[in-house]
């Protein structure tokens, strides 16, 4: 494809029940994207939906955690109908889940994820445990997590964390999509999915490094004084 060519961008993003920076990132690139005259559609979820979900899908959130059949149907959905170029992952926890890239990829559009944080390596998402910085789960396994209720705190949410990551490691998908990392030093870390058994989990020459930025407002004020 031209790199002139303006392309159709999925932007997809779970949304937390607090906002965060991952939010202001979401939007910032896709501000970013339009004004360069790229067409970007937005596929959200929100886990303020937790509260309003009957028993039956609370019940069946630890399986949807890790495939939830919705999104696979609906990520195919657009991508099929909006002919989408391209698909840009930010955030799959809770309601999301992977399945997105395997509905992407059996569309055959590529697919890029933004590592906003360690949650590939780390269910807790952070390396760090009661007040000291924490890399168990790299070098004894995810089942560390567990022991700890690394993931609010609760054995049950982390065992499915736990569960979804190891599943999509064993499938191979995480070698098939292209990462944004933030730093070097966030890169580096990432790869440490490679030395954790047999088998390269990432391909390392998909695995890119693009800051976070922000607009200038200052000097957009500036402009219009």
């Amino acid at each position: 494809m031209d790199k002139t060519e303006k392309q159709k961008i999925l932007i997809v993003h779970n949304y937390y029940q607090i906002p965060g920076g991952e939010d202001i990132v979401v939007a910032n690139e896709k501000r970013m994207l339009e004004k360069h005259g790229h067409r970007v559609i937005l596929y959200s979820r929100n886990n303020s939906e937790l509260k309003e979900m009957s028993k039956l899908q609370k019940l069946l959130l630890p399986i949807t955690t890790v495939f939830n059949p919705r999104t696979y149907r609906e990520i195919k959905k657009i991508v099929q109908e909006q002919g989408v170029d391209i698909v840009h992952v930010h955030n799959t926890l809770n309601l999301i889940s992977p399945s997105v890239y395997y509905a992407a990829l059996k569309c055959k559009v590529p697919v890029v994820q933004t590592i906003h944080n360690f949650r590939m390596l780390c269910p807790g998402a952070t390396f760090y445990r009661d007040g000291h910085i924490c890399e168990d789960c790299v070098q004894h396994g995810l089942m560390c997590a567990v022991k700890h209720s690394c993931y609010r705190g609760s054995k049950l949410q982390t065992l499915a964390c736990v569960i979804s990551t190891k599943f999509h490691r064993l499938t191979g998908i995480y070698g098939k999509i292209n990462y944004i990392c933030l730093t070097e030093f966030n890169k580096k870390k990432l790869l440490q999915l490679n030395s954790s058994g047999k088998k390269k989990v990432i391909d390392s020459d998909r695995v890119f490094i693009k800051p976070n930025f922000t607009f200038d407002t200052a000097l957009n004020i500036r402009r219009r004084v």
